[in-house]
Order: structure tokens, then C-alpha cells, then sequence
């Protein structure tokens, strides 16, 4: 299922995530996806959303006046549902080991033990001519939130990706390039 020069409308997003080993560097530049990269599963219409948590204690001295501000915590989190409910996705989001391909049907273990192993984790939006995306070279995903079978309705398999080592979350925008290949 790969995307060839897809040229994404003013104010949308690629709609696809993308994976890569774990370590992959978030890319520079978004004309042509590095190689690596492979697209795991399609995004809710929802979009995504980045939580940044920052922790923070002042030093004050005798005066009990601020003299440094110091971070004591952080964390870098990304939250969305993929809509996508095939063996490739759910081995993205439950872990390669707990899904079981048949002959043209799959079984998905959910009450897995282990959380999938960690990976590089990429989503690409556009800004007008520009291209932005924002990701994680160390990130571990897992499924965080209850899924829905109703009538008439999709279903969206809510994740989280938790950003790990000193990287975090990266952001990257890149002016006038329109186009994004996976190769």
C-alpha cells in the first residue's frame, strides 16, 4: 500500500503514519520520504494531537526572590486513532508477535502482555506550500483507549506514541515543498 507523490490539499495532512527502526532520524526534508520509512496505517479524520509536559521548580534566594528556573521533568507524547484495521496497522499497534496471519484472515492477541518494541514514529501535514511534520526517532506506541463496533461508524483504534531518549518529539517544517513519496 504505497503513496506515490501524493500532493496534499491547503490545511491537510497525508492521512498515513509512518514507521521506521527505531533510531531513524526524523527527516529534514519532505519533498521525497528517506528511505526506510514505510506507511503503517491511515489516521482519523480527527487528526492528531502532541502533548508536551514540562515540570519546572524555581530557585529562589535568602530574599525568597526567582534566581533560575530549572526543569525537572518532561515527557512528549502523540495521541490519534488509526482507521485503518488491517494486519499491517494492528501489528504496528499491538506488536508484529501478537498478530497471526491465516489465509485471508488474521488474529489479533489484545490481551498481549508485551507492548509492540519500540520504533521511529513520523506524520506528515501541509501548511499552505509547506510541508510539516513531526515525530519521534525513539517512541513507544500503544493502544490507549476503548474501541467502538457501532452501525455506521468506522472503527478508529485509539493510540499513544510516548517519546523516548534525549530527542524527544522533534517538529520539522519545511517552506515550499508540495509533494511527499514513500519509497
Amino acid at each position: 500500500m504505497a503513496t506515490n507523490a501524493v500532493n496534499v490539499g491547503k490545511g491537510q495532512a497525508s492521512g498515513m503514519f509512518y514507521v521506521a527502526a527505531a533510531g531513524t532520524a526524523i527527516p529534514t526534508t519532505l519533498s521525497t520520504l528517506p528511505t526506510g520509512w514505510t506507511e503503517a496505517g491511515f489516521i482519523s479524520e480527527d487528526g492528531m494531537e502532541l502533548q508536551l509536559s514540562r515540570d519546572v521548580e524555581d530557585i529562589k534566594d535568602w530574599s525568597n526572590t526567582i534566581r533560575r528556573t530549572i526543569l525537572t521533568d518532561h515527557d512528549e507524547k502523540a495521541s490519534g486513532a488509526c482507521i485503518s484495521t488491517t494486519a499491517t496497522a494492528l501489528a504496528e499497534l499491538f506488536g508484529a508477535s501478537n498478530v497471526t496471519a491465516g489465509t485471508g484472515n488474521f488474529v489479533v492477541n489484545l490481551s498481549a502482555a508485551d507492548l509492540p518494541p519500540v520504533k521511529a514514529y513520523l506524520f506528515i501535514m501541509k501548511d499552505g506550500d509547506d510541508m510539516m511534520c513531526f515525530g519521534c526517532s525513539t517512541g513507544q506506541i500503544s493502544v490507549s483507549d476503548n474501541v467502538s463496533f457501532t452501525a455506521g461508524d468506522g472503527i478508529a483504534w485509539p493510540f499513544e506514541i510516548t517519546a523516548q531518549g534525549t530527542a524527544g518529539m522533534q517538529f520539522v517544517k519545511v517552506p515550499g515543498a508540495s509533494t511527499t513519496t514513500t519509497t
